[in-house]
């Protein structure tokens, strides 16, 4: 019987060794690879060709003995100690590394610091972590021999963008000061105290420019530099009664006794005038600056003034319009009215509100508002409302107020805890100021493609008249010029269709922008109009949002997750 048997050899690999015997019994492959699992050499790499070589020769010299006669020695290298191999592979845009590691065949276990060394053969240079590298190099030891082990090995690093320049109030607003109304002793609040007048003198502080920051500078695992984005600069706005600092041209100072008033980007100080109420006795006020009261704006008195006004009690069936902001520290009251069925042109409300600015009450019925946003805390009734932006009903950070019937024109949107009522008295919601201003900014735009349009036709007209003229009675340097007026015509009006179609997409997207938001309740009868398009609610709903899609109405369920 051949006698088979697995000797190491000088390389420290693994040979088989075949005695060849005639007999009964045979070797096969199978037979060695029996051997071979059986032995201590299981995690070296097994060259299955050379087994097979090894069968055939001793095949080959088994073939023309007899039995019991011995042939001469055969000799294959089956098994081999193969050390660890590693492959490496940059993501696309080169911001992570990984390593992909075929496990040691009985050879050496790769060490974190080989797998480094492969990297940066493979252009990897920054972004290692030697955590991961130590790990990956201890799991691929763990792992059978052969096996296949990846792991990350290097990241890259996003540029951090720069910072926007801002603007940093260093004073208080009134508007401010009546938000924070004055704390009794017993902890109560005061909701009449507006505490001490906001007052800042000559060379008083304002506002500070923050800098922008031009960010840091990131990178890929190859080294290349990822630049950032620096943030947008701002330019600190010195209004009326102020000036930047001779010190520190980043710091708006006060150049005269007055109530501060925030701008965009900046601040004004006015002249302030300050009263305990607005009634008969007081007259009417018409101020240049802003205007403290105190206590109530009373029925059939006007305040007017160019900055804010800022009234600590009501105002009732009052007339109040200001350049700046209005805050009024307890709510608008008016006079009962009807409202349903009667055209919005024909109603006068007792209570009117007008501001360039915001608006802010804590509670509003039968009122007449217009300003660029208005913010009621509690509650909203029966009121006639334009804001330029966006109606606000509730706390400043939760939107849990109740908006009770009336009219309201919003720019961008309309949000509340509940909308509308039980008894259904209509609540009517739409966004028809704003689709109008831009509709008539398309208009303008077609008639300007119109009249281009027709200048177009009349110089192309006139170009193929110059053409079809004989050659000997044409101008050329007046065909030329023609020429070139028609192409540079053309060219305008291809670029006013351009931004025609540009516009109707802007349109489209503020369609769809708008949106009444109830986080509580919809009630039915509430109608939400936008352009051509509305719909009217007949039953009620949980917290939903009512939104253009597609040329209608649509109502959806706010889903929060819990």
């Amino acid at each position: 019987m051949t006698k088979a048997s697995l000797v190491p050899n000088k390389k420290n690999n693994i040979d088989l060794v075949l005695q060849p015997i005639k007999g009964s019994d045979m070797i096969d492959e199978a037979k060695v690879n029996a051997m071979i699992e059986s032995s201590e050499y299981t995690a070296l790499y097994v060259d299955t060709g050379n087994i097979k070589n090894a069968i055939a020769e001793l095949n080959s010299v088994l073939k023309p003995l007899q039995n019991g006669q011995s042939g001469r020695e055969i000799t294959y290298q089956v098994l081999e100690r193969r050390d660890a191999t590693i492959s490496i592979e940059l993501s696309s845009d080169e911001m992570s590394a990984s390593a992909e590691i075929t496990t040691a065949l009985g050879g050496a276990h790769l060490t974190a610091k080989a797998i480094f060394n492969a990297a940066k053969e493979a252009g990897v240079i920054k972004g290692f972590s030697k955590e991961e590298l130590v790990k990956l190099a201890q799991h691929a030891a763990k792992e059978p021999p052969g096996s296949i082990v990846k792991g990350q090995i290097a990241l890259g690093k996003d540029a951090i963008n720069g910072k926007d320049a801002k603007i940093k109030q260093l004073v208080q607003s009134a508007q401010e000061r009546i938000l924070q109304p004055k704390q009794r002793e017993d902890g109560s609040v005061d909701m009449r105290d507006l505490g001490d007048i906001i007052c800042v003198k000559i060379g008083d502080p304002l506002a500070q420019k923050i800098p922008l920051t031009e960010g840091i500078q990131g990178y890929s695992v190859t080294g290349t530099p990822l630049e950032p984005k620096p943030g947008e600069d701002c330019q600190l706005q010195a209004g009326e009664g102020t000036t930047l600092s001779p010190k520190n041209n980043e710091i708006l100072i006060s150049t005269r006794v007055g109530l501060p008033r925030l701008i965009d980007n900046g601040m004004q100080v006015d002249e302030v005038y300050q009263i305990k109420n607005v009634d008969v006795s007081t007259g009417h006020i018409d101020f240049e600056g802003s205007v403290i009261i105190d206590g109530d704006v009373c029925e059939g008195m006007k305040v007017t003034a160019r900055g804010d006004i800022t009234v600590g009690g009501f105002v009732e069936s009052a007339f109040i319009e200001s350049g700046g902001d209005i805050t009024i520290g307890s709510g608008i009251i008016g006079k009962k009215q009807e409202v349903e069925g009667h055209a919005i042109a024909d109603i006068h409300m007792s209570a009117n509100l007008s501001a360039k600015g915001s608006i802010f009450a804590k509670y509003c019925q039968y009122a007449e508002i217009s300003c660029k946003n208005l913010r009621i805390e509690n509650q909203l009734m029966h009121s006639i409302i334009r804001v330029d932006e966006r109606l606000w009903v509730g706390t400043e950070d939760k939107a849990n107020g109740k908006l009770i019937a009336g009219h309201i024109t919003a720019g961008s949107s309309v949000h509340a805890g509940t909308v509308g009522a039980t008894a259904g008295s209509t609540t009517i919601i739409t966004f028809e100021h704003k689709l109008a201003e831009l509709n008539q900014q398309l208009e303008a735009l077609d008639e300007r493609i119109a009249t281009e349009s027709q200048k177009t036709d009349e110089l192309k007209d006139a170009s193929n008249k110059l053409r079809k003229l004989p050659k000997d009675k044409v101008n050329p340097d007046m065909l030329n010029k023609v020429l070139s007026t028609y192409r540079h015509q053309a060219s305008v009006l291809a670029d006013l269709l351009n931004e025609k179609e540009i516009f109707e997409e802007e349109i489209q997207q503020y369609l769809s922008s708008v949106v009444v938001e109830a986080t509580e309740r919809v009630y039915h009868g509430v109608q939400m109009i936008v352009g051509d398009f509305q719909e009217k609610t007949k039953r009620e709903y949980g917290p939903s949002k009512l939104r253009y899609k597609e040329r209608k109405i649509i109502i959806d369920p706010i889903v929060t997750s819990s």
